[in-house]
């Protein structure tokens, strides 16, 4: 899969046999604890909907040049990383081609009035933007925002990669109490919470058969 910006602003991604078209690349990163941690890259697409396109499990040195080298194939725009782990985040500091943006001071619960600062600073370069922190409402009140996600994958909002993402695939389905410990789902709880509050989208999440009977296939 390869990445190109067109003319009108929006990022095609050629795939096997189609290209995809995507107003925004982001990424998000869940370190590991007991497990081992997970990048993934995730695009939205005109009509709202977002398709998980490419994952990488592994440790943190792995993880980092996974970054490197995705951040260009896929045009990624940010990544968003839990700056908790304060090791982790300081060795993404050190890696070339990135530019460190955190959010301090007072506003550093809003997940993105930076957003559209983002986009002005960061669309025309070759960098791509490490946010840090994760919003503090989302890693204080994780298990709700997991709700959101899964809200989100009840109205069909999330497409999923399956030959790409076997890993989420997998995750996907597994009971709460382990989702709830997931490098997986933190990854892309921080990245599609992100989405969803710069679009101004935070309606609750509806009530509906599980989710992993509802992930659509590409």
């Amino acid at each position: 899969m390869r990445a190109e910006h067109l003319g009108d602003g929006t990022i095609a991604v050629s795939g096997t046999f189609r290209v995809e078209r995507f107003t925004r690349i982001w990424a998000g990163i869940g370190w590991p604890e007991l497990k081992t941690g997970y990048l993934c890259i995730i695009g939205e697409r005109g009509d709202g909907r977002y398709h998980a396109l490419w994952e990488k499990q592994g440790g943190l040195l792995e993880l980092g040049d996974e970054i490197l080298q995705v951040k260009d194939r896929f045009l990624v725009e940010c990544i968003w990383i839990d700056a908790r782990d304060s090791v982790a985040a300081s060795y993404v500091r050190t890696l070339e081609g990135l530019c460190f943006y955190e959010k301090t001071g007072d506003h550093s619960d809003d997940c993105i009035i930076s957003t559209a600062k983002l986009w002005t600073e960061f669309k025309n370069r070759t960098m791509t933007a490490v946010v840090s922190p994760v919003p503090a409402r989302t890693l204080n009140h994780y298990r709700s925002a997991l709700e959101k996600v899964r809200g989100l994958i009840l109205k069909g909002q999330l497409i999923v990669h399956e030959k790409n993402c076997p890993v989420l695939v997998y995750s996907l389905r597994q009971p709460l109490d382990e989702l709830l410990k997931s490098p997986v789902m933190r990854a892309l709880v921080w990245v599609l919470t992100a989405l969803e509050e710069s679009k101004g989208n935070l309606q609750q999440p509806e009530d509906g058969d599980p989710w992993y009977g509802n992930l659509p296939r590409e």
